[in-house]
């Protein structure tokens, strides 16, 4: 199987995660939960790696790191535990098209239960989500802005650094879901002025699925959205306030974590190795598409994600007959709905296929092959 469904999650994992998870499922134990030194080494290994996630994205003392299951809840904890600090007063959110449903989904929420108003920026006619037009949707309520860095249905990049000094200068804080940018374009929190910063661990960090992360400017107050035991502060019913207690209840994936730190280490030290394939193979793709007779393509930036369709075939068509010959695709909507509003693809979703690390030209010339076959079948 050709794998090229790496948005949805990376295929290929270092062998430093799997070793470093292994070591931690053999001597199991609850961090945070005894006094006894198998615990206090899994918690010192959570420490370490909340630092050097940390210390990859740039963080001060600051910034905050809580470890979730994924960017789903990563996502819901920013925005929820944020926004409550504004039920019942007028709180404008400025969001873009391209967001995932992890971040229109709870923004809805908070709009059907506290009335918050939400402002959508849609994408100019190459799209693209221009600064300027952040700028100008900003109102004297205007409470947070939110930015998806790289579209996880086009591919499309937007221009996190501008978008961080607008929304610096006008004192409004910044929330960016990364899910498909970290591992893959090198990020400073700070250089692009982001208070809240959601990640996946399992994606371009090559870590394992339920792992994530919340990066966030603890000026904000956050309120959590799950309760349960921390570890501290047991003789209280009520939950701790103090980050990272305050957000991690409940048992955490110590392996997963440990192993993401591995995976995350590794992945930075390869990162120019890693950047350069993935735009090398993403504009030879783009490049194939555009030489193919019928083909409707929706991105245009080399990120390692493209979508496209051939004539007005549903996308699940295209997807099964990829599959058939043995290649993996992701087709349908992504649960991105709002792009493809703009795209005009809810009917039909899109063809979206998204390189790894692994990929080679081999299998972009596969599937560039089976693709022009189309025009020879239909």
């Amino acid at each position: 199987m050709i794998y090229l469904d790496n948005a949805a999650t990376s295929r290929f994992k270092p062998r430093c995660m799997f070793d470093e998870m292994f070591k931690q499922l053999s001597y199991s134990s609850n961090p945070g939960r005894g006094g006894h030194n198998d615990s206090i080494d899994t918690a010192i290994k959570i420490y370490d790696t909340r630092q050097l996630l940390k210390k990859l994205l740039n963080c001060d003392d600051k910034y905050e790191l809580i470890f979730t299951s994924g960017c789903t809840e990563a996502s819901n904890l920013a925005l929820i535990g944020y926004l409550l600090n504004f039920k019942g007063r007028k709180c404008d959110v400025i969001i873009t098209s391209n967001e995932h449903n992890s971040v229109a989904r709870p923004l809805y929420h908070l709009k059907d239960s506290i009335g918050i108003n939400i402002i959508e920026i849609t994408p100019d006619e190459n799209g693209i989500i221009s600064p300027i037009s952040v700028k100008n949707a900003i109102t004297g309520d205007t409470k947070l802005i939110c930015a998806n860095h790289i579209s996880n249905v086009t591919g499309n990049i937007t221009d996190i650094g501008d978008i961080g000094k607008i929304a610096k200068a006008h004192n409004i804080p910044f929330f960016v879901d990364t899910a498909q940018s970290l591992g893959h374009i090198k990020l400073d929190i700070q250089e692009n002025n982001i208070d809240f910063l959601v990640a996946a661990g399992h994606k371009g960090l090559h870590g394992c699925q339920g792992t994530g992360f919340l990066v966030y400017n603890t000026k904000y107050k956050l309120y959590p959205i799950k309760f349960g035991g921390t570890g501290s502060h047991s003789e209280s019913l009520i939950q701790p306030d103090v980050p990272p207690d305050a957000f991690e209840a409940g048992t955490v994936n110590s392996a997963g974590i440990v192993g993401l730190g591995a995976s995350a280490s590794w992945t930075y030290q390869n990162l120019p190795k890693i950047s350069l394939n993935t735009k090398y193979l993403t504009s030879e793709l783009i490049y194939g598409l555009k030489q193919i007779k019928n083909i409707k393509l929706y991105s245009v930036h080399n990120s390692g994600v493209v979508s496209f369709n051939y004539k007005d075939f549903p996308s699940t068509d295209i997807g099964d007959y990829l599959n058939e010959h043995d290649i993996a695709v992701r087709c349908g909507l992504h649960c991105a709905p709002l792009i493809h509003k703009q795209l005009d693809t809810l009917d039909s979703g899109t063809v979206r296929v998204s390189i790894g690390y692994n990929n080679s030209i081999s299998d972009i010339h596969a599937i560039l092959t089976l693709i022009d076959k189309l025009n020879y079948i239909h």
